[in-house]
């Protein structure tokens, strides 16, 4: 009787009485790139009931500012990037509102969480990045309004308003930047991100001598000094002497620079017959140029090489360069070869550190002899050779010659990545791609696309030699790589020591004779690369 009248019976459809078992259950957070899912266990024995929550949302977890509240009847809400902004770090909470004679329950807290917020943004091209300005690409995306641009360090945002032809162009130009400066830019749909993407500008370039068009280029760079940088205004360059003969460009014993005052190639042109670097401490930085050897083939003096390296006193007298760097640059119409360096008297008796082509176009090699490769460097002894988002086609009879066989101390590398290379091969030659021979070399093609040798009605025998060589192809392209026999041409084959990852064998359409090699929409190649993007030069996703 006592264990009988201890109890009473509770009204299921109209009470709750469990004070120590109303607080939900922890929260669980699904956050993406334009809302986050708030999940939590409903309060116990609540099944059925008509039982509310309350959420709150802050930056912080003393919750003294409230940025977002709602009152829900479900155990979950989804918050959308309208109500909170992206990629800042939030706390919620949440309780159960009172019922019926069950006071409210405690919060329940969670752990932090952030929108991710969405990227249309694509990668900033580099040689769109200046030192005052920045062009800015996105995806295809309907509505957008604006692009804030703020520096990291603090200071004023530059706000852009986007029109009609900025959203048809899918670009927009933002000046008036500080140089060597950290900026985060950010793209709106109204006050809705959609994208933001983090870039330092870069140094703004100090000329040592600015010259114009008519002004004696040979001399200028013959008399310049270690060190020095020679601008050149927009115009043609005729790399002549006073009689208008074509004179080699000669950089001896010294590293300079010579660069476009607009930094493009478009509007300022040098035409020459050779560079040459000549002994120790040679080197040269080229920037924003297009280098066009046409014009003295045609006048009999043929343009054979563009980068010529040879001894001080002697072709073959040894000699130690410092770097070569050929950025944002057009060259063109090569006799021979872009790069002789095969004259050292033995095998390391020239050295250098680096040779890099950044961000340029250059084609039309072998126009006049075909016994030289692209890059012609057998015997020199190198730190890294790089061909880095850039575009190289009708490019010879191979591509990398370094086939005599030399120990090199550390291991030089060869670094082919985001570069497009297309229609290469002739005269019988063997290896087109790369010839290392013997020799312990790291070489890499990374991101990259390699189509179309031999040249038409040619014929090769082989594409890689490269015995000693760590060697790998990595999230790239290869089509049409062919020995050019008679009648049924054959693939030219990988060898088994090629390491091969993520490679596709796609043939985009592209010929001998193509000259623009955009990616064709909804292709493959334009999602391969190891970051998710395009493959090969990706300014030819655009």
């Amino acid at each position: 009787m006592l264990l009988f009248t201890a109890c009473r019976k509770v009204n299921t459809d109209t009470e709750v009485n469990l004070p120590r078992n109303f607080t939900p259950g922890q929260i669980s957070i699904s956050a993406g790139e334009t809302d986050v899912i708030l999940s939590w266990a409903p309060s116990f024995f609540t099944a059925g009931k008509n039982v509310s929550y309350t959420i709150e949302v802050s930056k912080d977890l003393s919750f003294t500012t409230i940025d977002y509240t709602q009152v829900v009847d479900t155990s979950t809400i989804t918050i959308t990037d309208a109500d909170l902004d992206v990629r800042q770090p939030y706390y919620a909470r949440v309780k159960a509102n009172a019922f019926n004679n069950t006071a409210e329950s405690g919060w329940v807290v969670s752990a932090e969480f952030q929108i991710t917020g969405e990227q249309i943004f694509y990668p900033i091209l580099d040689v769109e990045l200046k030192d005052v300005s920045v062009v800015l690409r996105w995806k295809a995306t309907t509505g957008l309004t604006k692009i804030v641009v703020t520096p990291d360090a603090g200071g004023t945002p530059i706000s852009v308003n986007l029109d009609a032809a900025d959203l048809s162009n899918l670009y927009k130009l933002i000046s008036g930047l500080t140089a060597q400066t950290a900026y985060t830019a950010e793209i709106y749909r109204n006050n809705t991100s959609k994208g933001y993407i983090s870039f330092t500008t870069k140094t703004t370039t100090v000329f040592t001598l600015t010259l114009n068009p008519g002004d004696d280029i040979v001399t200028a760079v013959a008399n310049a000094a270690d060190g020095d940088v020679i601008g050149l205004n927009p115009g043609v360059y005729n790399a002549v002497d006073g009689g208008g003969v074509f004179q080699n460009l000669t950089v001896s014993g010294k590293t300079i620079t010579i660069a476009s005052v607009s930094d493009n190639p478009a509007n300022t042109k040098v035409n020459y017959k050779e560079i040459t670097l000549k002994g120790d401490g040679a080197g040269l930085t080229l920037k924003g140029l297009e280098f066009d050897g046409a014009p003295s083939s045609a006048s009999g003096q043929s343009a054979l090489y563009f980068l010529n390296l040879t001894g001080l006193s002697s072709d073959g007298q040894a000699a130690v360069f410092t770097d070569i760097l050929v950025e944002n640059c057009m060259v063109h119409d090569m006799g021979n070869t872009f790069m002789r360096g095969n004259r050292g008297s033995s095998n390391g008796a020239h050295k250098i550190n680096s040779i890099r082509i950044k961000n340029s176009f250059v084609y039309n090699s072998a126009q006049i002899n075909t016994n030289y490769s692209f890059f012609q460097i057998n015997k020199l002894q190198f730190g890294t050779l790089e061909v880095l988002n850039s575009t190289l086609y009708s490019i010879g009879r191979a591509f990398v010659d370094w086939d005599a066989n030399f120990t090199v101390s550390p291991q030089p590398v060869i670094n082919i990545e985001q570069t497009t290379i297309n229609n290469m091969g002739l005269a019988n030659m063997s290896y087109i791609l790369f010839d290392a021979n013997a020799n312990d070399v790291l070489i890499t093609l990374k991101n990259s696309i390699v189509g179309n040798s031999p040249y038409p009605g040619e014929s090769v025998s082989s594409l890689i030699r490269a015995t000693g060589a760590q060697i790998s192809f990595e999230n790239s392209n290869y089509f049409n790589l062919m020995d050019g026999a008679t009648p049924t041409p054959a693939p030219l084959e990988i060898p088994s020591n090629v390491v091969l990852t993520n490679n596709l064998m796609i043939d985009p359409g592209w010929t001998a004779g193509t000259t623009s090699f955009t990616l064709p929409a909804g292709s493959p190649l334009r999602t391969a690369s190891t970051t998710g993007g395009p493959i090969g030069d990706p300014r030819w996703a655009f």
